[in-house]
């Protein structure tokens, strides 16, 4: 069995990607930079890609959702997995241990 993608299965996938690009969602790198917001403009398929693209920016960055071409705030469970990958593991067991 050959490991190498069909081009005509390749085709077809990345043309129903473009036709439907408002049914996929991606998310956004963002961070202040002088009093104001920037952002990477790039399509990131993860929130981990997204992160490890804000980081270098600096310590004021974030990832936020973009779903039919509109920007939304992460909903908890994507915010709680931004801030394991940006604080770690024991990020998620100190806030488990508050009241």
């Amino acid at each position: 069995m050959s490991s190498a993608p069909n081009p005509l299965v390749a085709e077809i996938i990345e043309t129903l990607r473009l036709r439907y690009e408002s049914l996929n969602h991606y998310y956004e790198a963002g961070w202040t930079e002088s009093w104001s917001h920037r952002r990477c403009l790039h399509k990131h398929q993860t929130l981990i890609e997204a992160a490890r693209c804000a980081m270098p920016q600096g310590a004021g960055w974030y990832v936020f959702a973009v779903e039919n071409g509109k920007p939304r705030e992460l909903n908890e469970t994507e915010e709680s997995l931004v801030n394991k990958f940006r604080f770690g593991p024991q990020w998620t067991a100190k806030r488990e241990e508050r009241p």
